[in-house]
């Protein structure tokens, strides 16, 4: 189970809708009407939404009086359900409608982060509905009636009920999506963009472009293929409006930076289901594939890179709080893309497992300290939801790998007194299932980096052991 993340805010549903609706909301009238909101922390682009508020009055009628001697007695303030019809697209749509659900069966009040009325705490009175249609692919819609909760709000630890592992490791992911798309618009909320501000902007864009260009220049054809129209829009950057009334600039801001993560897990292929490749896709008459491992190099590797840059620039501009916090989310966003990529990931053994998962928390610790310096850095945004999110998809990310280990088969290590053939180690290993002989002879020759299969030893030799 693979496949990049939604990253694209107002603008994906725009996309999705625009067939249905004859035109491109992205450019039409329609497209002012397209806003992003949250509710539990899940993000959707919100068109319509309806609120009733007023008095509760009750009104007393006399018999056989003049209506001019009613009565009425107010019994204070009320305010009506809250209606809201969302938007759910992108690529993962159908892991934002499972994550969505969840928030519907919540007990207690949520947050709900409204383009309009701020941030509220709410609750649900009524089941909400999520439909999915044929004529609409990529997108969910989902309506849900609240009421306003003035209570404090609930607290829920990191730790929950995980029914499939994966699964909940790819919702934490979106979440992290989530949560850098709304801190990204609160970094880039003041209606006049400071020259120092988009400048800075400017200049993370830039050199993250240089850092993928320079990352992805040795690799597999259709990889570059693959992100060259996101690699466009990134090093053409994004220019700050005249006056910034909605979050149509942070939005793009966020899109270009997520844009090349998310085209690199998408560009991962499966040879085993490649049997002719496009034209594109094809050198010297051999077509070449994209694997996980790949991937997953290159963004470890971007996620540090960039990480860097935000680091020097906020030491060079009059903004480095918004310096770091802008590094925090295009870092967040990589490692998003990065645990996207982790379920196309194979393991061979149980070792192999740990020692991959120990490099993605490596980088998903990394990100955590560059939280916490954005934090101290004196930011005017909150950071704390992008921080609960990232430890959410660090806990989530070892329990996938747990699970996996408990399947895989252990690396054993053999002494070797003498030099042996390694046919003859193969056989000795795989037992009487001589079908597993090549599968030992393939992993033991890569496994311990051995040039001459038929000199193998004197010395410990790595095994993968085989099930009994």
């Amino acid at each position: 189970m693979s496949g990049t993340l939604s990253t694209l805010g107002a603008g994906t549903s725009a996309l999705a809708l625009s067939g249905a609706a004859g035109g491109n909301l992205i450019t039409g009238e329609l497209s002012r009407l397209l806003a992003t909101a949250a509710l539990g922390g899940v993000t959707f682009d919100i068109i319509d939404s309806r609120e009733a508020a007023g008095r509760r009055v009750q009104r007393f009628l006399f018999p056989e009086r003049p209506v001019e001697d009613q009565k009425f007695q107010d019994f204070g303030t009320t305010d009506q359900p809250i209606r809201i019809t969302g938007y759910l697209a992108g690529d993962d749509y159908v892991l934002r409608a499972q994550r969505m659900r969840k928030v519907f069966l919540k007990a207690g009040s949520l947050t709900l982060a409204h383009p309009w009325w701020g941030r509220l705490r709410v609750r649900l009175i009524e089941p909400g509905e999520i439909q999915f249609s044929a004529t609409r692919i990529r997108i969910a819609q989902f309506q849900v009636v609240l009421v306003r909760d003035p209570g404090p709000p609930g607290h829920k630890g990191l730790f929950a009920r995980v029914t499939d592992t994966l699964t909940n490791l790819l919702e934490q992911a979106d979440a992290i999506v989530d949560e850098a798309t709304l801190a990204v618009q609160a970094v880039l909320a003041p209606l006049a963009i400071p020259l120092a501000l988009s400048s800075m902007v400017g200049s993370l864009l830039s050199q993250a472009s240089g850092i993928w260009d320079s990352l992805t220049a040795t690799a597999p054809q259709p990889l570059k293929s693959g992100i060259a129209s996101a690699q466009g829009t990134l090093a053409a950057g994004v220019s700050a409006p005249a006056t910034n009334a909605d979050t149509a600039y942070a939005d793009s801001v966020t899109a270009a930076l997520a844009g090349v993560p998310a085209a690199v897990v998408d560009a991962i292929t499966d040879p085993s289901t490649s049997v002719i490749a496009p034209a594109q896709q094809v050198e010297g008459d051999t077509a070449e594939t994209v694997d996980a491992q790949t991937a997953a190099n290159i963004l470890l590797s971007g996620a540090v890179q960039i990480g860097a840059v935000a680091d020097n620039l906020s030491s060079v501009t009059s903004v480095p709080g918004e310096a770091l916090a802008l590094g925090v989310v295009a870092r967040g966003l990589i490692v998003s893309q990065l645990l996207a990529a982790w379920g196309s990931l194979t393991f061979a053994s149980g070792a192999d497992a740990v020692a991959a998962r120990d490099r993605f928390i490596a980088a998903i610790d990394a990100l955590l300290v560059d939280l916490e310096n954005a934090a101290a850095s004196g930011v005017g945004v909150s950071l704390s939801g992008l921080w609960v999110a990232v430890q959410a998809a660090r806990t989530a990310l070892i329990a996938d790998c747990s699970s996996q280990v408990g399947r895989l088969p252990e690396v054993v290590s053999v002494p070797l007194k003498t030099t042996v053939s390694a046919w003859t180690l193969a056989y000795a290993v795989a037992g009487d299932d001589v079908t597993q002989v090549q599968g030992v002879f393939d992993d033991l020759v890569t496994r311990n980096g051995i040039s001459h299969p038929a000199l193998v030893g004197p010395g410990d030799i790595q095994v993968l052991e085989q099930a009994s």
